[in-house]
């Protein structure tokens, strides 16, 4: 047999080789082309994903602030059977009392705890003495904690004792902002009082009143007032009636009694 040589399987033409070169080159531009459409096409339906999910989350925030707004941490709107001035206080004295004093505070207001120390003794003893009607209006404007207060009032108001309960919150207030008001907080004031019962028990942890603050607030803008304590005595303002001592308020309850 004859024996193989190396030309009987000559190497292919230089030119097949520059050709095959230019196909793979070819092929190769086209993958690559095909990537980079696929990789831009990606990070667009990823970028709008991702618009999409902001104006989701956004539209998610809105709707929560819009109902903390207007509906408050429960949204039940419920006001204390007592209340009186469309839902806005809670009255103590005779109806027919000479002076009317409006008292707007807010309970985590330090100075509304000022006001408080120094003549809330003084607004029981006119209640007392039938000088005075006081209507206590408990706006809520700084925060959860304020809330949470109102609330519990409300319930105070339901059990015929909010005087005394005012009282003891005012006397125990946290600092403001400081997380205070809590529920227990607020029950064992009410046990302090007398309010140790199931029905009080359970306004103050349902939330029964829990926007009812805010329900107040509304009517202490819509009376052009703008900070707490605001008190008005027959419709007047008392100015800066958190600096006032016991003699001074006295006084200008008394002035008030002549002039109705």
């Amino acid at each position: 047999m004859a024996s193989r040589r190396d030309d009987d399987h000559p190497p292919p033409a230089r030119g097949s080789k520059r050709e095959a070169a230019r196909q793979r080159a070819a092929e190769l531009r086209k993958e690559a082309e095909a990537k980079a459409l696929a990789e831009r096409r990606r990070e667009r339906f990823l970028r709008a994903g991702i618009s999409v999910g902001i104006l989701v989350v956004v539209a998610v925030i809105a709707i929560v602030l819009v109902n903390r707004s207007t509906q408050g941490p429960e949204g039940t709107g419920a006001i204390p059977s007592g209340a009186v001035d469309d839902g806005t206080g809670v009255a103590v004295g005779e109806a027919d009392a000479p002076v009317t004093i409006d008292y707007w505070f807010d309970f985590q207001c330090p100075f509304c705890g000022q006001f408080e120390a120094e003549n809330g003794p003084v607004l029981e003893e006119l209640t007392t003495a039938g000088t005075a009607r006081v209507v206590y209006h408990p706006a809520a404007f700084l925060g959860d904690e304020s809330d949470r207060a109102s609330n519990a009032f409300g319930c105070a108001v339901d059990a015929g004792r909010p005087v005394e309960y005012l009282t003891e919150l005012f006397s125990n207030q946290p600092q403001e902002g400081s997380g205070g008001y809590t529920t227990d907080d607020l029950l064992a004031a009410g046990q302090a009082v007398g309010l140790d019962d199931a029905v009080f028990e359970s306004c103050v942890r349902d939330g029964t009143y829990a926007d009812w603050g805010r329900h107040v607030l509304d009517a202490f803008r819509a009376e052009g007032l703008e900070a707490t304590p605001s008190v008005l005595l027959n419709g007047q303002a008392l100015e800066n009636p958190a600096a006032m001592s016991a003699d001074e308020f006295r006084a200008a309850v008394e002035a008030a009694v002549t002039t109705s």
